[in-house]
């Protein structure tokens, strides 16, 4: 034995087990082959791990919809909101209580701490609402319980404007886009905000209510037993029109003058017989307008008549992906179910 080879054997039996696995892995005809296979499985989990921009952190918010139809937002604040509002302060592990009240409903929005598990505070909060329906007021609804997580946010919005369509046709168009891109796999929640909806105004006949022995409260409450979707506004000043918005079940002005609101000699009484019912947009309550900055190098718009979708996405989705596919079929619809008068950005 050369004295080379003799020290090439000694310096191996010196070597640890790290250099001796690295020994091995140096001389093998199959660490080409094994390189490879970890980059492909670093190549795979690249391109299947989801990406997003916001955090997966557990910070379980909680709504709680509460309706009483027919009550003012005051009402609804005081005989509802603030009560309920003390006692689901009391559930453990709650951070913060949100309230809104407006006519006939109202929301309370539920901050846990964060780390609480979402399924152990929607336990809690639906104890506590349950234990507690005998305190709700005659009239009120049993409240619905909704959760919300932090895949509710939105990951897209999309602004419709235009300067010759007004709101309450883009709010009509943006509905039936969002029916159109809520088609693309994994998206999650999506809502409009911005323009009128389509809105019912009755007007009352009083000389025929009289007529037929009708009071405008028999009205209000056969409206609001076939629409139990939406409230019923308030009688205006003189009592002479009410303003419905369009529900499930009453969709449009026809739907409305069908209503039977009372008999006479065995004959049935139409809201047509005592009413005139006019659909339109209602009231405009917000509004959402559309104007370019000084950086646009485009064409310059003031304040033009928009509304807008936005699209969160399902709890484990990569929200690039999902976004590129909203952003896909978004450029098929145009000039299809979006005209050329309507201007879209992202």
């Amino acid at each position: 034995m050369t004295v080379a080879n003799k020290k090439d054997v000694l310096s191996k039996e010196e070597l640890g087990f790290a250099g001796r696995l690295a020994d091995a892995f140096i001389n093998s005809p199959l660490s080409p082959l094994l390189f490879i296979a970890m980059m492909l499985v670093g190549f795979y989990g690249l391109y299947a791990t989801p990406r997003q921009e916001d955090p997966q952190i557990s910070v379980p918010m909680i709504d709680i919809m509460l309706q009483m139809p027919g009550a003012s937002s005051e009402e609804v604040s005081r005989l509802v909101v603030s009560p309920l509002e003390l006692l689901v302060s009391e559930i453990k592990g709650v951070k913060h209580v949100y309230s809104v009240s407006d006519e006939g409903m109202g929301i309370i929005t539920l901050e846990f701490e964060v780390g609480e598990e979402i399924e152990r505070a929607i336990v809690l909060t639906h104890n506590k609402v349950q234990s507690n329906l005998d305190l709700m007021p005659p009239g009120a609804k049993i409240p619905l319980i909704k959760p919300k997580e932090v895949d509710d946010v939105p990951v897209v919005t999309l602004t419709l404007w235009s300067e010759t369509m007004d709101d309450a046709n883009l709010r009509t168009l943006a509905v039936s886009l969002l029916h159109k891109l809520k088609q693309v796999p994994l998206t999650g929640n999506a809502f409009v905000s911005g323009g009128r909806s389509e809105q019912v105004r009755v007007n009352v006949l009083p000389e025929k209510l009289a007529g037929y022995g009708i009071s405008m409260g028999n009205i209000a409450q056969t409206i609001q037993s076939f629409n139990t979707e939406q409230t019923v506004g308030a009688v205006e000043q003189q009592g002479k029109f009410l303003w419905v918005k369009t529900g499930a079940f009453l969709q449009s002005a026809a739907d409305f003058e069908r209503l039977v609101v009372g008999n006479k000699e065995g004959k049935p009484i139409y809201l047509r017989d005592v009413a005139e019912v006019i659909a339109g947009p209602e009231e405009a309550r917000n509004q959402v307008t559309y104007s370019t900055g000084p950086a646009h190098k485009g064409k310059v718009v003031d304040t033009a008549q928009a509304v807008t979708i936005a699209f969160a996405k399902q709890h484990g989705a990569n929200g690039v992906s999902v976004v590129n596919h909203i952003l896909e079929k978004l450029e098929h619809l145009k000039g299809h179910l979006i005209p050329d008068n309507v201007h879209v950005e992202i």
